[in-house]
């Protein structure tokens, strides 16, 4: 399974030129974290992200378009993001990591601070 950071589901989305097509082919072994699915509703509320659609309503219709796993934050990743080691202190990430850590999958990212970690296995967007 790979892990979308959030800038990568965006990518997606938004049909990026920097979404590698290797990782376009692999998008029915992806998933998104409920974690994305929050950073997205508020970088739209926020303006930061025009997508065309409410807030709330953005996953919901991005899913439709890429029918991703959503991997729910439990209590193993919770305890995760606050145990295993980080450089940073950015909340969204810190969930995001713990939950592919915790399902064994690569993170889809191009952020150089969660590729840095010695127990994440990433791949590049």
């Amino acid at each position: 399974m790979i892990l979308l950071d959030t800038h990568v589901w965006v990518w997606f989305n938004m049909d990026h030129p920097l979404l590698s097509d290797e990782l376009r082919e692999k998008a029915p072994e992806c998933a998104v974290s409920v974690i994305s699915a929050w950073e997205i509703a508020l970088l739209v509320r926020t303006g930061r992200l025009q997508t065309g659609h409410e807030p709330a309503a953005t996953a919901k219709n991005w899913l439709s378009r890429y029918p991703f796993k959503v991997l729910d934050l439990d209590l193993e990743s919770v305890a995760l993001s606050q145990s295993l080691a980080f450089q940073h202190g950015d909340l969204a990430d810190r969930f995001i990591a713990a939950t592919a850590y915790r399902h064994g999958a690569r993170l889809a990212t191009n952020d150089s601070r969660l590729k840095a970690l010695p127990w994440l296995s990433t791949i590049s967007s």
